[in-house]
């Protein structure tokens, strides 16, 4: 079928992207993650510090990279600029048959009102640990969030998860940092209120390790505790994420090779399901336009008493990211101050932040096609 020979096109030079060696920057086409910076060149006194910091950097690079092109939701939370996901998903379950869906995720900045505010879309809180939708939701489908403090590793906000009939307001703290030169760890601490589920916590835990230039392995737990809860809910899911250049060498090919349990620990601790599976995107037609194939087994239980079943399930979809940056700036490298259309040479519509976002080199709305 077209859509599976589109996104499993063979991929070349898995170990090395660039023919250039390992110095050339790695970009999503029409994307950039953030880059660090060169290094200032060491003296004999501290060359070993140095070369430490610039190591940790490189690999939280890789990370980010991974993060934005998988459109990791947590990663966009956080994001410096605008940016919003239209996803068109069609899932197949062996014991649920058919499920066609179309959701809106991302923030919008409203620097109008304030630059710490940002609206929310999300309606799917579960996000890549729970892709069943089986565990609670943490989002809502529109909220508020405000950024109270931000330091270099924390980061505090204030939510407002809004329904069409309650409001959820809470906090949400988080802290990330780097074990070692390869190494990085985030934990990420909720805590909110719902009229009709009273009141509860979302602890989050996530370990990262890069294993080569094109390679990161996430480990990733998740649990909510609170009054309404089956106890505690959790999820844990062990990823390995790789990056490959596919034959036409224009666009990287993601792949994620995953495996996650999920369960509850009250009336009765048991796990719910056993799941293994692959994810494969990568960018099709236009640069702003990715292609999903996530084929997966479970071995999986709805109560403590059920008989555990084998199924397979298979999830399409085609997801439209819209701009970075909403409101599109004038090109800064242009001296006649011409709007950026995207030409060679131009510098994409999003201007560097603090928080290490880099302008990517040309238009990421430009038509280029296949």
């Amino acid at each position: 079928m077209w859509f599976i020979a589109l996104i499993l096109a063979v991929p070349a030079a898995a170990a090395d992207l660039s023919p250039e060696g390992p110095e050339k920057e790695h970009k999503i086409r029409g994307w950039q993650a953030a880059a660090p910076e060169e290094p200032v060149e060491p003296s004999e006194e501290d060359w070993v510090d140095s070369t430490h910091s610039y190591a940790t950097e490189q690999a939280q690079a890789l990370t980010q990279w991974m993060d934005e092109y998988f459109g990791e939701p947590n990663y966009e939370l956080e994001a410096a600029e605008s940016f919003l996901r239209l996803d068109f998903v069609t899932d197949w379950d062996q014991e649920d048959g058919n499920n066609n869906r179309v959701r809106l995720r991302g923030k919008i900045q409203v620097p109008r009102i304030s630059k710490r505010l940002n609206i929310v879309f999300s309606d799917e809180g579960g996000d890549e640990l729970d892709p069943e939708g089986e565990e609670r939701k943490l989002d809502d489908s529109f909220g508020l969030l405000y950024r109270l403090s931000e330091g270099q590793h924390s980061r505090f906000d204030l939510t407002m998860g809004i329904s069409w009939n309650r409001v959820r307001p809470g906090v949400r703290y988080r802290y990330q940092g780097a074990l070692s030169d390869v190494s990085t760890y985030r934990f990420t601490q909720r805590l909110q209120y719902e009229d009709n589920e009273g009141g509860y916590a979302t602890s989050q835990i996530e370990l990262n390790r890069v294993l080569g230039p094109n390679t990161v392995l996430r480990w990733n737990n998740r649990a909510v505790y609170g009054e309404e809860t089956d106890g505690t809910e959790w999820v844990s899911r062990l990823s390995l994420f790789k990056r490959h250049k596919t034959v036409s060498r224009n666009r990287e090919l993601g792949v994620n090779y995953f495996g996650a349990i999920n369960g509850v620990t009250d009336p009765e601790s048991y796990v719910k399901n056993y799941r293994l599976g692959v994810l494969f995107r990568r960018q099709v037609f236009r640069r702003y336009m990715f292609l999903e194939l996530e084929p997966a087994y479970n071995y999986r239980k709805q109560n403590p008493h059920e008989k555990r079943q084998f199924a397979w399930s298979v999830s399409l979809g085609l997801q439209i990211a819209l701009e970075r940056d909403l409101a599109r700036k004038k090109n800064k490298g242009n001296p006649q101050g011409a709007v950026d259309n995207g030409g060679p040479g131009q510098h994409g519509a999003a201007a560097e932040t603090g928080d290490g976002y880099q302008p990517d080199a040309g238009d990421p709305f430009a038509d280029d096609g296949l």
